[in-house]
C-alpha cells in the first residue's frame, strides 16, 4: 500500500488516531508531520492527516522518528555573535556624528533642549485633559455644531391626495436635487418637480 500523502513509500506507520480504519502514512512523512507539530512536554504529538485528531498514543515509531527528533531537541545553539552588544565605543566609531550625544552630559544647550521637551509635554498633557470643545475657539464651535433636523410628516403632496398612506415622520430628503422637502420612503420624490 502506498503512502496517501507522498504516492511514492510504502505505508508503514499506523497512526493511534482512534478511527475504525487504519490511517497508515510512511515513515518519512510521518517524521516530516511530526516535526511541524509543537514541541511539548510528551515529545511531539502527530495530527492525523486524514482526520486531523491528535494520536493519543504514539504508535511503533521507526529509529530514524526517534534521531530526527532528539537531534533536533539537543542540536547545539549558534553562539552570539561577538559584535551583536554594542558598545559605546563601537557606537561612535560606526557613527560619528552620535559622539556629542554621549559627551555632552550636562551641557547648557542639552539641559535647555530637555527643558524645552519637558515643558512641551506638559502642555500637552494639559491639553488631553481638557474637554475637546474647550480647545476649540469660540467663533468656531458654532461652525461645528451639526445642522439640526427635524422630522417631519411626507410632504410629497400625495399625502394631500390620500394616495400616501405614511402616518410616521420622515428625515429623508426628497431626490430631485435643491429640493429641501421632505418624503417618505415610498414616495421618495415630492409632485411639484
Amino acid at each position: 500500500m502506498e503512502c496517501p500523502i507522498c504516492y511514492t513509500n510504502e505505508a508503514t506507520y499506523v497512526i493511534n488516531c482512534g478511527s475504525t480504519v487504519e490511517h497508515v502514512v510512511c515513515d518519512t512523512c510521518e517524521v516530516t508531520m511530526r516535526m511541524k507539530e509543537p514541541a511539548t512536554t510528551k515529545g511531539r504529538i502527530l495530527k492525523c492527516p486524514m482526520c486531523r485528531v491528535p494520536e493519543k498514543e504514539t504508535g511503533k515509531r521507526s529509529a530514524f522518528s526517534y534521531e530526527h527528533e532528539l537531534s533536533k531537541l539537543y542540536a547545539p545553539r549558534p553562539a552570539p555573535r561577538p559584535d551583536a552588544h554594542l558598545t559605546q565605543e563601537r557606537l561612535i566609531q560606526m557613527f560619528p556624528s552620535l559622539a556629542p550625544y554621549f559627551f555632552e552630559r550636562a551641557s547648557p544647550h542639552r539641559l535647555a533642549r530637555e527643558a524645552a521637551i519637558a515643558q512641551a509635554e506638559a502642555a500637552r498633557r494639559q491639553a488631553e485633559r481638557q474637554p475637546f470643545a474647550a480647545q476649540v475657539a469660540p467663533a468656531t464651535r458654532a461652525a461645528m455644531r451639526p445642522p439640526t433636523i427635524h422630522n417631519s410628516f411626507c410632504q410629497s403632496g400625495r399625502r394631500e391626495t390620500g394616495v400616501c398612506q405614511t402616518i410616521s415622520k420622515t428625515k429623508r430628503k426628497c431626490t430631485y436635487s435643491g429640493c429641501d422637502k421632505f418624503v417618505c420612503r415610498s414616495c421618495r420624490q415630492c409632485l411639484t418637480h
